[in-house]
């Protein structure tokens, strides 16, 4: 098994596990050639969820929203995916992004700290998106 398949299983796992914390249903689907990872739902409301492991270079996670392989890169689309969690293993966080927010981008940027020179404008600081599952509730 390779190094990415393992990290995206403990990714996986971790998600999950928090969603079943806080009473959610979690879905596996069948097989690899989903779009998306897992669906929570609680109180008949499903989302469909693509999991990532990212890790902090410089003070900032970068979420890819995309999959590759050796033939092809295929975008995510809010048709096929509602949320992105976003798995940190070194604080063991995870960052719940809707999907709809950030459409038309090949990676989303969560900043950990605040920018040195204080920039604000189209800055993401990941904290407005830590534990966010109040996400799956709508």
């Amino acid at each position: 098994m390779s190094l990415t398949k393992q990290k995206g299983d403990v990714a996986e796992a971790y998600v999950t596990y928090l969603l079943k914390q806080k009473g959610f249903n979690v879905l596996i689907p069948w097989g690899e050639d989903n779009r998306f990872d897992l669906v929570a739902e609680k109180n008949g409301v499903f989302k469909k969820v693509q999991v990532k492991y990212v890790t902090s270079k410089n003070g900032i996670l970068e979420v890819p929203l995309r999959s590759s392989n050796n033939y092809k890169i295929i975008h995510y689309s809010p048709k096929d995916i509602d949320i992105i969690a976003a798995y940190e293993p070194g604080t063991s966080k995870v960052y719940f992004i809707p999907l709809k927010s950030v459409s038309n981008r090949s990676s989303y940027k969560l900043r950990l700290k605040a920018a040195k020179n204080n920039q604000k404008k189209n800055v993401s600081m990941a904290s407005n998106y830590e534990a966010r599952f109040d996400l799956f509730e709508r």
